[in-house]
């Protein structure tokens, strides 16, 4: 696996765990904030790429960005932001930690177990491994429990693992959204 993938998860976890600690402080203040943070990371993305390039961006993204969004740098860090955003402002607080938590923990160990362990694919969805999903419910079940009581954690980590192999949706958006979705129907 290459170390820009590395850096990204590591990004990926670092940010979830962020925003859990800020809207377990400051609740639902916390969405509207980083929707307007992601709407303004589309603005620079789409003026960088478009427009001129920012030079002070350049080594963020080369260190953090993945050579096929270059026409749309920060293409996942916007998606995330605004699927976070929203889940927070739509969920009660456990439910959207529970999305969060997937989202954060689940699908960054599942992308750097995934690509470097994986040997058997998810039938529907090939570019997957049942390695990779294992390592999300794994890693959302224990780090979840930082935040959410561990049945919780551990459901949060089973649908999003599932959520995160739908073909066709950023899994970015699947995740927190259908996580969150499916644990306030239950909780």
């Amino acid at each position: 696996m290459e170390w820009v993938e590395v850096r990204r998860q590591i990004f990926h976890l670092a940010n979830g765990t962020i925003i859990l600690v800020a809207m377990k402080h400051y609740g639902k203040p916390v969405g509207w904030i980083i929707i307007a943070l992601s709407l303004i990371g589309a603005c620079l993305s789409w003026y960088h790429s478009k427009v001129k390039p920012f030079k002070w961006a350049e080594p963020f993204l080369l260190a953090l960005e993945r050579e096929e969004n270059m026409n749309f740098p920060g293409k996942g860090a916007v998606l995330y932001g605004l699927s976070v955003g929203i889940t927070i402002l739509l969920f009660k607080p456990l439910p959207a930690q529970c999305g969060i938590a997937a989202l954060a923990y689940g699908d960054a160990f599942s992308t750097i177990i995934g690509k470097s362990f994986g040997r058997r694919s998810i039938p529907w969805n090939p570019k997957l491994s049942v390695e990779g999903s294992t390592a999300f419910v794994a890693a959302t079940t224990c780090l979840g429990t930082l935040f959410v009581p561990l049945p919780y954690s551990f459901s949060a980590g089973v649908i999003g693992a599932f959520a995160e192999t739908i073909p066709g949706i950023d899994d970015n958006l699947s995740i927190p959204l259908l996580t969150a979705l499916i644990m306030s129907m239950v909780s």
